[in-house]
């Protein structure tokens, strides 16, 4: 028969599979996407100063909403990256309960680091596809913007900050007990 710790491990060991799973298959996505990414065009405007036209306002240029385009599609890039690096607190959390510190106040930590970066990712990405929409000239419906990737991440994000308070607590208690005992 299992005992409480087995049973604890055997699900650590469950999720921190699911977990590598989840940051692999997002990695291979991320990295399929920077592929299909056109970086061909990139030779075309390499020089741009000599393609320039010198009475036309560098802001408006043909070249600049190119290099703007590219600028904005890279920190787009950046910015799953970093959604991903979020996922890695995943492993370092599973792996401080696998220790049996539970209430750390790593993981409380960790809890934070991951809300953090999912407002940032939220807050950096809507503003750069906002950019993007403007150099492209499409329509920029904010609220659809909204709605299609970051409806999940702002409340996720906000029950991280309450987990890294519930542990930040529950540390606290625990220590009060060991105290009293």
């Amino acid at each position: 028969m299992y005992t409480q710790t087995k049973i604890m491990k055997d699900n650590t060991t469950i999720l921190t599979i699911v977990t590598y799973g989840i940051i692999l298959s997002a990695v291979s996505l991320l990295l399929n996407d920077i592929r299909a990414f056109d970086f061909l065009q990139f030779e075309e405007f390499q020089d741009w100063a000599k393609t320039a036209q010198k009475n036309e306002p560098w802001f408006t240029s043909k070249n600049a909403v190119k290099w703007s385009f590219y600028a904005i599609s890279a920190g787009i890039f950046f910015w799953r990256a970093y959604l991903l690096y979020a996922f890695t607190y995943f492993l370092s959390i599973l792996r401080e309960i696998e220790k049996g510190n539970y209430f750390s106040a790593k993981n409380s930590r960790y809890f934070k680091k991951i809300a953090n970066i999912f407002i940032y990712y939220t807050i950096n990405v809507l503003v750069l596809r906002f950019l993007l929409a403007l150099i492209k000239k499409s329509s920029f419906n904010f609220i659809q913007e909204f709605k299609s990737e970051f409806t999940l991440l702002i409340p996720c994000a906000l029950a991280f900050y309450i987990l890294a308070e519930l542990f930040e607590r529950a540390k606290k208690a625990e220590e009060e007990n060991e105290l009293t005992i």
